[in-house]
């Protein structure tokens, strides 16, 4: 008997030259969509979770951070990338021609690293757009030494009872015998500062090097914080207030900060509680920095800012000494993590606090001789990171305080020594 030649209920039935091309020609395209699909995803992937930074640093308004070597030798310093070059000089935001010293190009890894610069491959928290997303639930943070531990203890313990369940962060910066007492607070991380990782000159506490670089890392871990110094005591739970005049930038189309006239400070009201008329229009307006400071220090910038720290960070100085660039507690801020906020303030602040010179000029002290205008006259002082960073918010916002402070004092008091 001859076989059949029909296939068995095991056998696949036999196809033809053309149900083979048809067949072949599916597995083609089948295959030719799928990595298609997969570069889509990888794609995706890479933008979103691979460099939060660059991701943000994409549209028309992105700030120049690269620097053609030729011709610039002065103010390049090489990036992570090879063949880029970091422009490392402080460029003056109203006249980009006039810039400062090249900060170290030693300190690009350590910038990088915290997240202040395009080739940041290591952030946790990507940058926030203000129009078009919320700010994340902001962390309380604070630092401080042995000396001040009562202080920071009694600020802590405040904010443990208005929020109980609010994550504060304390960075460790020499507590010793108080150490035992904070451990035992609940929802407190508490977070030693490691010094090793900075030049020796950190070690000097009281020139507050230590405090943007703390300010920079919890920002781009949790997106928005509240740092404040040990001796900020909170008074109400309700701070919707103060974060609208961020929220405000999703209900505007674009933010427009006019140069406003400046005036003297015996003509300019100063804050006292919560002013709403004032607080309608900026939010109206909404023209404020996402980086806000909120404790008038009683002068402006100019009398209290070493001479020195112009070489780093230029300014125009007839603007900086009118009453309308006062200068605010560096100690107690409320921040979003922004690609204005780098920009702006942090990038230079940090490398500020990097370079021995910028933010402890030759011969700086504490004690200030004011005379006559406490805006227009040098007082012989200089406050280390708070005139750094109100020089840095008065540039970057018209010398004009109402853009960089809340403008809101009814939440908080300042009760220094316990010690």
């Amino acid at each position: 008997m001859t076989a059949s030649c029909r296939p068995t209920m095991n056998e696949a039935p036999l196809l033809s030259g053309p149900d083979l091309q048809m067949r072949a020609g599916f597995r083609q395209r089948y295959f030719l969509l799928l990595l298609i699909a997969v570069f889509l995803f990888i794609t995706f992937l890479t933008e979103y979770y691979g460099n939060y930074f660059n991701m943000a640093f994409t549209d028309s308004e992105k700030y120049d951070y690269y620097i053609d070597l030729e011709g610039n030798e002065d103010c390049a310093c090489p990036s992570s990338s090879p063949g880029k070059y970091y422009d490392f000089c402080y460029r003056l935001p109203e006249n980009r021609t006039v810039h400062g010293f090249r900060f170290n190009c030693s300190f690009v890894e350590i910038v990088e690293r915290l997240g202040l610069l395009p080739d940041s491959t290591n952030l946790t928290h990507r940058l926030i757009n203000l129009k078009k997303e919320d700010m994340p639930p902001p962390v309380f943070v604070t630092a401080f030494s042995e000396n001040h531990a009562r202080e920071g203890r009694k600020s802590i313990e405040r904010i443990r009872y208005i929020w109980p369940q609010q994550k504060i962060i304390l960075y460790d910066l020499g507590i010793t015998e108080a150490l035992s007492q904070f451990v035992k607070i609940p929802n407190l991380e508490i977070r030693r500062f490691n010094f090793s990782q900075y030049p020796s000159y950190f070690s000097k506490l009281t020139e507050f090097r230590w405090k943007p670089i703390i300010i920079a890392k919890t920002l781009a871990e949790f997106g928005a914080i509240w740092y404040l110094d040990s001796s900020i005591v909170f008074k109400k739970n309700d701070l919707s207030h103060v974060y609208d005049l961020v929220r405000c930038h999703r209900n505007v189309s674009k933010r427009v900060n006019p140069k406003l006239a400046s005036v003297t400070e015996g003509t300019t009201t100063l804050e006292n509680g919560w002013n709403r008329e004032r607080w309608d229009q900026n939010v109206r307006e909404c023209r404020k920095s996402a980086y806000l400071l909120h404790g008038f220090s009683g002068h402006g910038i100019y009398p209290a800012t070493n001479p020195g720290v112009y070489k780093w960070i230029p300014t125009n100085m007839a603007e900086l000494r009118k009453g309308s660039a006062g200068m605010y507690d560096a100690g107690f801020v409320f921040a979003v993590w922004t690609r204005e906020t780098i920009e702006n303030i942090l990038l230079w602040y940090v490398l500020c606090a990097l370079q021995e010179r910028c933010m402890a000029p030759r011969g700086a002290t504490l004690g200030c001789s004011f005379k006559n205008d406490r805006y227009a006259e040098y007082a012989d002082c200089h406050r280390y990171d708070q005139s750094v960073v109100n020089l840095l918010a008065a540039n970057s916002y018209q010398y004009e305080r109402r853009n960089y402070v809340s403008e809101i004092v009814d939440f908080f008091d300042i009760e220094r020594g316990f010690d």
